[in-house]
């Protein structure tokens, strides 16, 4: 690939005119023409690369300076299709065609090793060390990540890329989108370059696509909530990680490789190119300061990141990369191809692949310097190990030479233990069942009491109970989720549950909340919850609703247009309240009385396996009073449709109850003795309403 050709060369002359190089093929002089010179090892890409996985590791560490850290993903799009796209051109004119075989096998060389490496560690160590959750999310996720579909994988199974539990395997969507682009786009190349004379031709036809794409990113956020017409999926986690949605970034490195190429022609010693190169060093440092400030401020779930946000991060990177291979633009050029940061590009690939399973078994997620820094000094020591000893060898054809060289029985000795190897990670995780981490506790059976206090059901007497027995659906965050699948047995004689709570929401349609503890829940997936309310309500024959709330609302609020709203201010009492009446109304609506389940006194821990760290605000009284006394008077002020119901006094009263795990597993989400315990204090009051 980087052999020269003279021009002169009848075959390479026509090669040349089938890619539209009018500027360099001319047929009516005599003068001698410039040679094809291929773009050859452009070391300011990788210093690209090493700046963009830098970002994304800040940003998966946690740290909330560095919120939009996760668009050095799209940095790394552009530079592939670029740089892919550029090789095959290269191909294409030097050899005259494009031997798909071969590239497949380079890029299989170069990938495949890596991930591999990865997932079979990973596999072992979860099996060894993990939790049934972290094996039972390896179960679902390993067979798309071995056919590189990972981002459908997450999309389809409904896990949100900001999920407060991440899976192990969360990182490997972007690789699934750069794999599918790398088997889908070289075929695309040959049926082009074949057919289309002029490149600048493609370069338009492949740039309107990009913008295309971009235009339709917008539309599915203005114009859609849950992708009904996909079957219901999160609206963001599939703009955030279909293939279709984040291509725009590869196709347009791919346009703009067909017509820039300034390594042919420029020279960086020649005074009309120098000052070029001085206007390009401008442009491209303005471009990395712009993308340095949108990685530091972005948030992956706010509305204008798919409106236009990643659009101009696609162009800016693009900038970039048009810049640091200009000959000409030596500033840039010996800013990103500065040794050490050439270094780390050069092992970006592993980098990326080993980080971010390192971090969760770390617990390196959070924002913890001194996590961070273990997780990183581990990281740095196994890619480089997996660099040197399993990337570069294959790479180098190592594995080709071995086989080539080594006699048949003895090739078979590593072959069986790899396939031992592999069938035996297969049986154990084909044994793994399904697991949820809010299901547990000791079996426990329901004892009623004999009636509702008049207290308690909001009168000097209680009317009669409804027939029995009596249908209820359960809303409201993954408190309402633990509630509703720990019910104790023979629960059902007197109520029949229908779960119709959503993980991670409260009564927000975005925007989200802020922690002491440097933690912050995101919304966005929230927005539709008054129809996912409403949808409930009607599950339930339209009869009743419990809505149970709390473990979202004690904290400080941003909302989804940008307004910080400070706890139990005047400005947020008002924006609560009116929100949840708002949720209120839906139900009621949809035509089912509401009964809002007192907030708990809650003493959260930090437990394994929890999504969320122990967030002080939640184990404070006083704000969970607050919350209780705004829940009283959206009761109030719906006399006959809604009733507040007090829960159990342990929770407050009882510090031996409170704490104790067996009854919450994280002192905010119940067991089945918790929820026993709730049950037998609430269902007279629900078979009364």
């Amino acid at each position: 690939m980087t052999a020269l050709f003279e021009p002169t060369d009848p075959p390479a002359l026509r090669r040349l005119a089938a890619l539209d190089f009018e500027p360099l093929v001319r047929h009516d002089t005599p003068e001698p023409l410039p040679r094809w010179r291929p773009m050859g090892y452009q070391p300011g890409l990788d210093g690209v690369r090493a700046l963009s996985v830098v970002a994304v590791i800040l940003y998966h560490a946690g740290f909330p300076w560095m919120h939009g850290g996760f668009f050095g993903v799209e940095v790394f799009f552009v530079v592939s299709g670029f740089l892919i796209t550029s090789l095959l051109l290269d191909e294409r004119v030097t050899a005259g065609s494009v031997t798909l075989r071969q590239f497949w096998l380079r890029r299989a060389r170069r990938l495949l090793p890596a991930l591999l490496a990865v997932l079979a560690a990973v596999a072992v160590w979860a099996l060894v060390f993990g939790s049934p959750d972290q094996r039972w999310q390896l179960r679902r996720d390993l067979p798309w990540a071995l056919a590189y579909g990972g981002n459908w994988g997450q999309i389809a199974g409904d896990v949100p890329y900001y999920a407060g539990d991440p899976p192990l395997l969360r990182h490997l969507w972007s690789l699934a989108i750069e794999e599918q682009f790398y088997l889908l786009w070289p075929l695309a190349f040959v049926a082009l370059t074949a057919t289309v004379r002029r490149r600048t031709s493609i370069a338009k036809g492949v740039a309107a696509v990009a913008v295309g794409l971009m235009v339709l990113t917008f539309w599915l956020h203005r114009g859609f909530g849950r992708l009904d017409v996909l079957g219901g999926v999160d609206r963001v986690n599939f703009m955030y990680l279909s293939t279709f949605t984040r291509a725009s970034g590869l196709l347009l490195g791919v346009a703009a490789a067909f017509v820039w190429q300034p390594w042919r022609t420029a020279r960086a010693d020649r005074p009309s190119d120098a000052a070029v190169g001085r206007r390009l060093d401008v442009a491209g440092a303005i471009a990395v300061a712009l993308l340095g400030c949108i990685a530091a401020t972005a948030s992956l779930t706010a509305g204008y990141v798919y409106q236009w946000l990643l659009a101009l991060v696609s162009l800016l990177s693009l900038v970039v990369v048009l810049v640091v291979v200009h000959p000409a633009a030596s500033r840039i050029r010996r800013t990103f191809g500065w040794r050490p940061l050439v270094a780390v590009g050069r092992r970006s690939y592993g980098l990326y692949l080993w980080h971010w399973p390192i971090f969760v078994f770390a617990g390196a997620t959070h924002g913890s310097v001194a996590r961070v820094a273990g997780a990183l000094a581990i990281t740095a020591v196994v890619s480089e190990l997996c660099y040197r000893y399993v990337e570069t060898p294959i790479r180098r054809g190592a594995l080709g030479r071995w086989w080539a060289a080594t006699p048949s029985e003895v090739r078979l000795r590593p072959l069986a233990i790899g396939v031992s190897v592999v069938m035996t990670l297969a049986g154990a995780y084909a044994l793994v069942g399904p697991f949820d981490r809010a299901a547990g506790g000791t079996d426990v059976e329901f004892d009623a009491p004999p009636g509702p206090t008049a207290e308690q059901s909001g009168g000097p007497s209680s009317p009669a109970p409804r027939a029995l027995p009596r249908q209820v659906a359960i809303v409201g965050d993954s408190q309402a989720h633990s509630l509703a699948i720990n019910a104790p047995g023979g629960l059902e004689q007197t109520l029949v549950l229908t779960d119709g709570s959503i993980d991670g929401c409260s009564i927000y349609d975005g925007g989200r909340v802020h922690s002491s503890r440097e933690f912050d829940n995101s919304f966005s997936i929230c927005e539709n919850w008054r129809q996912d309310w409403a949808r409930a309500a009607q599950s339930a024959d339209g009869d009743l609703v419990l809505v149970v709330l709390g473990a979202w609302d004690v904290f400080d609020l941003e909302t989804a247009d940008g307004t910080y709203l400070t706890f139990a201010s005047p400005e947020w009492d008002r924006y609560v309240t009116a929100q949840l009446q708002s949720g209120v109304d839906a139900v009621v609506d949809a035509g089912a009385d509401v009964a809002l389940l007192e907030v708990p006194c809650m003493r959260p821990q930090d437990v394994d396996g929890a999504g969320v760290p122990a967030l002080p605000e939640r184990g404070d009284d006083a704000r969970v009073a607050h919350v209780n006394d705004l829940w009283r008077q959206v009761a109030a002020a719906n006399p006959g449709t809604v009733r507040f119901v007090e829960g159990p006094d342990e929770w407050c009263g009882d510090p031996a109850v409170g704490s104790d795990l067996g009854y919450r597993w994280d002192g905010v989400h119940v067991y089945k003795p918790g929820a026993d315990l709730i049950f037998e204090s609430i269902a007279p009051v629900l078979a009364a309403l």
